[in-house]
């Protein structure tokens, strides 16, 4: 059990307030797993278990077994039972940051399928104590899975191209080397463009995000808009999938997540839902225009410039080295004079000089 508001642990505390940022808390109002918490009384703690749905104790007023003293819920003291770890005894948590799931890899599935098809779960797991070390590594893990594929399809693709290919003047062993260096290249090249530009993109939306929801009068702290965006990368689990993800389903994916963003973050930050999607929205709009404008006047007038380029050398060879162009008279005249092969060579036209005839005594 940790303080809503700077995430201090309340277990053991006397007090109803936080040790650490003075915030008030009771018991009543966190939600735990049944029997995961020791309810102890204040004058001899004797220690009780909660079993009703959100861990708590029935009834929530009693008299102590031991000293007989009058027990209420909210005035006992807090702590983990036995056996269960300090960060498991919460009702609703992140799959990712709950150890009784079990190993790593079935902590990761469990998230992928909340956040596909039950992104309001995190988003009530997310309202108590926000971890962005923990989303973060989950992100990371989510761009693992759709990078480390890529990159090894572009080494096997890179290498085994020397195979059938045709027309290359290298030697095998030149190839091959040079197939291994385009390969490593290539595939740091595509681990770089997932991890680093995947995560500069998250946290600019996210810091866009918790900048829009100022501006709309709702304080978000940064971090719980990571995390609600980290948290609600499932769907892009699908881009791994070949020929379905990156190719026919990264619009349909990236809807889903944005979607599912939407839902976790309105709730863990209980805010109003078109507050959030106006939020959300306005940064992917920027991102995008941003995006147009860089290609509208960065790349795509070189790109053009160099295929009208092209185009012109073109059409120049052909002019230059293929047959006369349609229309042109004289050129048709002389080809037809230099193919007309029913002129006998030895012809000579009246008042001309044969110059084939050394012995011509009429010449001038």
């Amino acid at each position: 059990m940790k303080c809503k508001g700077c995430g201090y642990s309340l277990w053991n505390v006397p007090g109803r307030t936080c040790p650490e940022c003075g915030r008030g808390f009771v018991p009543s109002e966190f939600e735990f797993r049944a029997n995961a918490v020791e309810f102890c009384c204040p004058g001899c703690m004797q220690q009780y278990y909660g079993s009703d749905a959100q861990g708590l104790l029935v009834p929530r007023s009693f008299e102590c077994v031991r000293c007989h003293a009058r027990c209420e819920l909210d005035s006992m003291i807090l702590r983990a039972a036995p056996g269960v770890p300090d960060d498991a005894v919460e009702l609703h948590r992140v799959a990712w940051e709950d150890p009784l799931i079990g190993g790593v890899v079935r902590r990761f599935f469990a998230t992928v399928r909340d956040g596909m098809t039950r992104p309001s779960r995190i988003g009530d797991a997310l309202r108590g104590d926000v971890v962005a070390r923990k989303a973060t590594w989950y992100a990371v893990s989510v761009l693992s899975v759709v990078a480390i594929p890529s990159a090894v399809g572009f080494v096997l693709l890179t290498l085994l191209s020397p195979m059938w290919g045709s027309g290359s003047t290298r030697s095998g062993g030149s190839a091959l080397r040079m197939a291994v260096w385009e390969s490593i290249g290539g595939a740091c090249a595509v681990l770089a463009s997932w991890y680093i530009l995947g995560l500069v993109l998250l946290a600019f939306i996210a810091w866009m995000t918790a900048l829009t929801l100022r501006m709309c009068g709702e304080r978000v702290p940064w971090k719980v808009v990571w995390c609600s965006f980290s948290y609600a990368l499932g769907p892009i689990v699908m881009v791994a999938v070949p020929c379905l993800g990156i190719y026919c389903g990264s619009i349909p994916l990236s809807m889903w997540w944005v979607a599912a963003a939407c839902i976790i973050l309105a709730r863990a930050a209980s805010v109003t839902a078109w507050k959030v999607i106006v939020s959300v929205l306005a940064p992917l709009v920027l991102l995008g225009a941003v995006v147009t404008a860089l290609f509208a006047f960065v790349v795509f007038p070189p790109f053009s410039a160099a295929m009208t380029a092209a185009a012109q050398v073109g059409s120049a060879n052909a002019t230059t080295f293929g047959p006369p162009a349609p229309g042109d008279e004289a050129a048709e005249s002389d080809a037809e004079i230099g193919l007309d092969e029913s002129v006998p060579v030895d012809a000579v036209a009246p008042g001309q000089v044969d110059i084939t005839d050394p012995i011509t005594k009429d010449a001038p």
